[in-house]
């Protein structure tokens, strides 16, 4: 008896083993760690693209995972900015964040233009878009697209895909420095929250 529980425990610490992620699999370490914002939270900073139909599984994913994130956490989205044709969408992102309407759009402009095909990327389509919108102020809204503020975030979305070397969507970074692979958002969940804890050790000097 005491051999098979023995037994029973070895296989069952395998498999809580065999569980956790694997670096190079699961998820890479960047050679040079990235300075993030948010200082005693843990930094997640979700990069994506609305052309992108993997990314609008995750960022489903993602919401529903920030309404239950633990407090010392702190989620920040980043459109990635390849060349020209991406920064139209980026631009969108940055207006509906400096709009105050990320809540309310955002989810609607992955609809738009994965399900719709609107080319939100186009600044006359976006606005046209816009227009359809219920409750919303377009042409208020299209100022800030135009504004100073929101060229300055594109311009930072471009040097952040370069500095973090996103060469595919969707992509977590975790604490500037642990970099999660695509995968299935349920997976991509039980990875994340293993590198957080991960995190929390370090911090704590326990790892």
């Amino acid at each position: 008896m005491k051999a098979l529980l023995l037994l029973c425990w070895f296989v069952l610490a395998l498999g809580a083993a065999q569980a956790q992620p694997t670096v190079g699999k699961d998820y890479l370490v960047l050679p040079k760690p990235h300075p993030v914002s948010s200082g005693d939270q843990i930094e997640v900073a979700e990069f994506f693209s609305y052309p992108c139909r993997y990314c609008q599984a995750q960022d489903v994913a993602i919401s529903a995972w920030l309404k239950t994130q633990p407090a010392d956490v702190r989620v920040v989205r980043k459109h990635v900015v390849w060349g020209k044709p991406m920064e139209g969408y980026a631009r969108v992102f940055a207006t509906l964040s400096a709009a105050g309407l990320t809540e309310r759009l955002h989810g609607a402009a992955f609809q738009a233009v994965q399900r719709d095909k609107v080319h939100l990327g186009n600044e006359a389509e976006f606005e046209k878009w816009l227009r359809r919108q219920p409750g919303v102020d377009a042409t208020k809204t299209m100022a800030v697209y135009r504004s100073f503020a929101v060229k300055a975030q594109v311009e930072a979305a471009a040097k952040f895909t370069k500095d973090y070397r996103i060469s595919s969507t969707p992509m977590l970074v975790v604490d500037g420095k642990y970099v999660i692979a695509a995968a299935q958002p349920m997976q991509t969940r039980k990875v994340l929250d293993a590198l957080l804890s991960k995190v929390r050790a370090q911090r704590n000097g326990q790892a």
